[in-house]
């Protein structure tokens, strides 16, 4: 029996008993089923880089909407919004002037958990910003 491999650069056709036709098909549906679930369910690390940075946003206008204190009262509204783990970090960094190392100290959080945090709230602030 005919087994045909399909490459890159063309097809390829060989003489192999019934038997082998079988395991070399199956093995051909599972390496289908397995890319084709890689690329439905999961995203890839090369795929979170965008020009060098990881979905960076390097628009820092909400912080400098934070910093001045007739924005912090333009902002309590959206702090409502917010996780009560969100507006800790908020007012810590923020209102209270502390700094990520400080509050991750304070806290015994890893200083990535405080920056997630924190982005995380940013963001939130951020989307309902404009919405209003």
């Amino acid at each position: 029996m005919q087994f045909t491999y399909k490459t890159a650069t063309g097809n390829i056709t060989i003489d192999v008993e019934e038997e082998w036709v079988a395991i070399l098909q199956d093995c051909d549906r599972e390496e289908y089923n397995n890319d084709h679930a890689e690329t439905r369910r999961h995203y890839h690390f090369e795929a979170c880089e965008y020009e060098g940075q990881d979905y960076a946003d390097d628009d820092d206008a909400i912080e400098r909407l934070l910093e001045t204190d007739a924005a912090k009262r333009t902002v309590l509204p959206l702090l409502d919004k917010l996780t009560p783990a969100q507006r800790d970090v908020i007012d810590a960094l923020f209102y209270k002037g502390m700094t990520i190392t400080e509050y991750a100290a304070c806290k015994g959080f890893a200083k990535a958990s405080v920056i997630n945090a924190r982005d995380a709230a940013l963001k939130k602030m951020k989307k309902f910003l404009k919405t209003t």
